[in-house]
């Protein structure tokens, strides 16, 4: 889908989409208890229907917002986790679970997504596990049972191994500890983990690098409603920045989302969003902001929709951490530097820091590409409120991933869009 935006300012109040990370840990932990779960205002995307589809493959039953597990059986020895990172590193140790071989499978760059941490544990612990391609992970066909006992593994891939070892560990008969050799990359989703386990009666103590798993554990059946996403609210803040004000429900103040980091950001460059007890939302207003020096190494999710309002912002901003955005759906920060760079925006990448120079307006009358991948498609559509000229988006419809009705809010808020 091709699609162009006239450079106009957005305006107005909506509810924030389901917080995605939340919805793949909720279902999951469902998934894994003896009973029937509701979970409330899960998110509906292509990644949430992977998980959907991995949990289907072991057994799990869904009817509308409920969610039916009880013993793990395979259903289906092939699991198509899409374009689904999250999908693919949490189910891969729950699979593990059971005696028989499973094969994961993807599409666009999943198959080339790191797998090595996992790769690791299983030749510490001898369990099988085959690649069909030396160039590639996927397809990876697994078989367990995956053992309790001693495992060491680095956190500076990714945060999503560990959490998919904490989903398994507690559902086996002995004592499990994990020990992470290397600082936790977004340990904020970890600690999000740890939340959503608590709340579905697994508990796991964490002290230091350590994690201590008691073994015999059981999932209890819970009803819960998933809250907005940070993640991608942070594309309706920034409009509101560089556009004109714009008022998100579905917030949670207190949030342990780690993306919950956009609004300290946003106060430190300047810009002017506040939190409403009495109607519980964040109001935000247009801002100047300036730059300051974003670590990206724990909320790489944030990066590219950072680097749009750090293209507006007076003075120099300096991104440092950002290694994980070349590990996700594409390289979002050599994505980013074509886009901005494109768009008039002077912009330095040096190893894993990157300084964008701020312009007081981007340059229009251009066509750009998503890369394949959704947050830079939400990053360009925010960035067109302050072309001086049309922006012509190709391959748009890669939002389905995260956020499949943003076009149609972004419309709701003012937008001026044309499909062709």
């Amino acid at each position: 889908m091709k699609i162009t935006i006239q450079p106009t300012k957005l305006k107005g109040t909506l509810q924030v989409v389901s917080s995605k990370s939340l919805s793949h840990r909720y279902v999951i932990a469902a998934g894994l208890a003896k009973g029937t779960s509701t979970i409330k205002n899960a998110l509906d995307s292509d990644d949430l229907t992977a998980t959907k589809n991995a949990l289907s493959a072991l057994g799990v039953t869904f009817n509308n917002n409920q969610v039916t597990g009880g013993e793990l059986k395979v259903i289906h020895n092939e699991i198509d986790c899409n374009e689904s990172g999250s999908t693919l590193r949490f189910m891969i140790p729950i699979s593990m679970l059971l005696r028989e071989e499973i094969k994961f499978m993807g599409h666009g760059r999943l198959p080339l997504r790191p797998l090595d941490i996992y790769f690791d544990i299983f030749n510490q612990k001898h369990l099988y596990y085959k690649k069909e391609s030396e160039e590639s992970n996927l397809p990876l066909t697994v078989k367990g049972p995956i053992k309790p006992g001693f495992y060491q593994m680095r956190g500076d891939v990714s945060s999503q191994f560990l959490t998919g070892m904490l989903f398994a560990l507690p559902l086996l008969k002995k004592d499990s500890v994990i020990e992470m050799t290397t600082p936790i990359e977004s340990k904020g989703y970890v600690d999000l983990t740890l939340d959503v386990l608590k709340m579905f009666g697994i508990h796991i103590l964490s002290v230091d690098q350590y994690f201590y798993i008691k073994g015999g554990q059981s999932y209890v059946p819970m009803e819960v409603t998933v809250e907005g996403d940070f993640s991608q609210a942070a594309f309706w803040m920034v409009a509101g920045l560089i556009g004109d004000e714009i008022n998100l429900k579905s917030l949670n103040p207190i949030s342990k989302q780690g993306d919950a980091k956009i609004v300290d950001i946003i106060k430190e460059m300047g810009g002017d969003i506040e939190y409403s007890d009495r109607d519980r939302m964040y109001k935000i207003e247009p801002s100047q902001t300036d730059g300051i020096t974003i670590d990206l190494s724990q909320i790489p999710d944030l990066g590219p929709i950072l680097m749009v309002l750090a293209g507006l912002s007076e003075k120099k901003t300096k991104f440092i951490g950002c290694n994980r955005l070349r590990m996700k759906e594409s390289d979002r920060l050599d994505a980013m530097y074509q886009v901005l760079t494109k768009l008039g925006v002077p912009m330095e990448i040096c190893g894993d820091e990157a300084i964008i120079q701020g312009v007081k307006s981007f340059k229009g009358d251009l066509e750009l590409d998503t890369f394949s991948d959704h947050r830079i498609a939400m990053a360009i559509a925010i960035a067109a409120i302050r072309a001086d000229g049309p922006i012509t988006i190709n391959h748009a419809e890669v939002v389905s991933k995260s956020y499949p009705n943003f076009f149609e809010i972004y419309k709701e808020l003012g937008g001026q869009i044309n499909e062709s």
